[in-house]
C-alpha cells in the first residue's frame, strides 16, 4: 500500500468518524431538548405554558424525523414520549399526550419511514378526530387521520400477504373515565395509513378497534404476552347499584380476558390465566401517567 492510498485511506476514515460523531452529538442534543419539552406540556401551570412547548415539540420532533440516522437511533434516553419501532422494523411511531386543565386531552403521532429505494427519510402527521367520531369502535380512518391514544405496544401479524399491525394504547378521555385501546394499523398499496380493521371478533359482534372505558380514579391492565401470543386485559364491570353503560362506575373483577390472532382476525378468549410477560417495557408509559398524576 503506496503512502498516497495510506493517506487518502486515513482522511476518509476521520471524515466518517467524525461525520458519525457529529451526528451522535446531535442525537444527544435533541434527545435531550425532547425530553425536556415533553415533560414541560406534563407538568406546566397553564394551557398556554403546555400549548407553546406543544408548538415547540412539534417543530423539533418534524426536525429530527428527517435528520439521516434517525430512523434506527433508539431514543433510549426519552422517557416522556413514546417512541416504538415496528416488530418488522417498517415504520416508527413518535407519540406524545398534552393534558388540559379542563380534564381532556390532546394527542400528537407522526410515523416515520426510511424508503430503502431512494434512502429518504419520510414521516406522516396524525390528526387526532376521536372527539368527533360516533360508533368509535366501528370506524375506518384514513387520510392521516386516527383515534388518538398514547401508545405502548406495536405487535405484527401477518395473513394472506397483508400484514397487520396492533396497537395498544391508554386514552385518558376526560375527568370521570379513562380508556384502553386496541388499535388496528394497516396500509394501503401507496403506503398510506388506515386505522381500523374489522378483525377483531367479540360475543357481541365484530369491531374495527377495541375501546374499554372504566372509572377514572381504576387501574387496569393489558399487554401482549409474547410466549402465549395472547393480548390479556381485564375484564371490566359496573360496580354494584351502578347500571350498564355508566362507565364511570366500571372497574376491574379481578378475572382477565384475551385476544389471540387466528386465521386472520383476533377472536375473544374468556376467562385466561393472567400472565406476568417480563420482556416487556412500559417504562415511557409509566413516566407519562405520573406525570400527570403530578399536582
Amino acid at each position: 500500500m503506496n503512502k498516497t492510498f495510506k493517506y487518502l485511506l486515513f482522511v476518509v476514515l476521520t471524515i466518517s468518524y467524525t461525520s458519525q460523531a457529529q451526528n451522535g452529538n446531535d442525537f444527544i442534543f435533541f434527545e435531550a431538548r425532547l425530553q425536556t419539552l415533553a415533560n414541560n406540556i406534563l407538568t406546566a401551570a397553564s394551557d398556554s405554558l403546555k400549548e407553546e412547548a406543544n408548538r415547540l415539540l412539534i417543530e423539533d420532533v418534524e426536525e429530527v424525523l428527517l435528520i439521516k440516522g434517525s430512523f434506527h437511533y433508539n431514543f433510549e434516553n426519552i422517557d416522556n414520549l413514546s417512541i416504538l419501532a415496528a416488530p418488522d422494523k417498517s415504520f416508527k411511531l413518535f407519540n406524545w399526550v398534552m393534558p388540559k386543565e379542563n380534564g381532556s386531552f390532546d394527542y400528537f403521532a407522526y410515523l416515520q419511514f426510511y424508503n430503502k429505494r431512494s434512502k429518504e427519510l419520510q414521516f406522516i402527521n396524525l390528526k387526532d378526530v376521536s372527539a368527533h367520531m360516533d360508533d368509535e369502535q366501528l370506524k375506518i380512518l384514513k387520510d392521516g387521520e386516527w383515534f388518538g391514544a398514547l401508545y405502548s405496544e406495536i405487535i405484527h401479524n401477518s395473513f394472506n400477504k397483508k400484514d397487520y399491525y396492533t396497537l395498544v394504547g391508554w386514552d385518558g378521555n376526560n375527568e370521570f373515565t379513562t380508556k384502553r385501546i386496541i388499535e388496528i394499523l394497516h396500509f394501503k398499496e401507496d403506503k398510506s395509513p388506515v386505522f381500523g380493521a374489522p378483525i377483531i371478533k367479540m360475543n357481541d359482534g365484530t369491531r374495527s378497534r377495541m375501546v374499554m372505558e372504566y372509572a377514572k380514579k381504576t387501574s387496569t391492565n393489558i399487554s401482549y404476552n409474547e410466549d402465549s401470543e395472547y393480548i390479556v386485559f381485564d375484564q371490566l364491570e359496573p360496580m354494584e347499584g351502578a347500571e350498564k353503560g355508566m362507565y364511570e362506575f366500571y372497574v376491574p373483577n379481578l378475572s382477565y380476558d384475551g385476544l389471540t390472532f387466528k386465521n386472520g382476525k383476533w377472536r375473544l378468549v374468556q376467562n385466561i390465566p393472567a400472565y406476568n410477560d417480563k420482556k416487556r417495557n412500559r417504562r415511557r408509559l409509566k413516566n407519562i401517567e405520573r406525570g400527570l398524576q403530578a399536582p
